[in-house]
């Protein structure tokens, strides 16, 4: 081996060290959207269904991005969680006989995946940071007029587990969600909001509603270096039923 090879090796190697020396958990924090007073950018979402489904029908998947203004998805995402049984009527005020009122409903998804970019305000050194949805619930208003669904406005709360680090790194978030359109209302999706998504997480669905995601809150806690992935089921555990 020449000498040069052998300081090649060597800046190799010092690249190398330097780059894992930057690398690291997101920084614990509560990050709020800018309508909110933060930075953290708002969010479109959609919920998409088959043929002959609705939002509120078991199979339904979510398909949450960040919103700049100009483009989907830059700083987080949380998608491809799916309602798995049918969702908890919690109260209804529909009329009998005008069909006017609210239903308000309880909707779990299950599954799905966290993605925050790693130039977010919660930076840290790595180039993302990912992990398994544990939990997201949708308290769901519907309001109605002659029995039909005219408006609907939501309260999501989730947690997500951010894998590469300890066993509680975690991802706490808190929004508010406003119905824009849906297919079953005769409208088209515009192109600027998630695409649907099937229950593989293929874009293949054709049919379901995008909403506009506000108030924002999104904390991060219990980031550190450390991680074990022989230990790492013990956070899904937590929230497994």
């Amino acid at each position: 081996m020449t000498l040069r090879h052998v300081i090649c090796l060597s800046l190799l190697a010092v690249v190398a060290l330097a780059a894992a020396a930057i690398a690291g958990p997101p920084v614990n924090g509560i990050y709020q959207s800018t309508d909110v007073g933060g930075t953290l950018n708002m969010g479109r979402y959609s919920e998409a269904w088959d043929a002959g489904g609705a939002a509120l029908g078991i199979g339904t998947t979510l398909h949450a991005q960040s919103w700049d203004g100009m483009n989907l998805g830059l700083e987080w995402s949380y998608s491809c969680g799916t309602i798995q049984n049918t969702p908890y009527l919690i109260s209804n005020t529909v009329n009998p006989v005008t069909g006017n009122g609210y239903k308000i409903y309880s909707k779990n998804f299950v599954g799905g995946t966290i993605w925050l970019s790693g130039t977010g305000p919660w930076a840290g050194g790595d180039a993302f940071y990912s992990g398994p949805i544990l939990s997201y619930t949708e308290i769901e208003t519907v309001q109605y007029a002659n029995f039909e669904h005219i408006h609907a406005v939501t309260n999501v709360s989730a947690i997500a587990a951010i894998e590469g680090y300890n066993d509680l790194c975690l991802a706490f978030s808190v929004a508010n969600g406003v119905e824009v359109g849906s297919t079953d209302l005769g409208g088209v999706k515009p192109a600027d909001y998630p695409t649907f998504l099937a229950e593989n997480c293929d874009p293949t669905r054709v049919e379901g509603a995008w909403w506009d995601m506000m108030s924002l809150s999104l904390q991060i806690d219990g980031c550190a270096v450390g991680n074990s992935e022989s230990t790492w089921g013990t956070v899904k555990s937590l929230y497994s039923d």
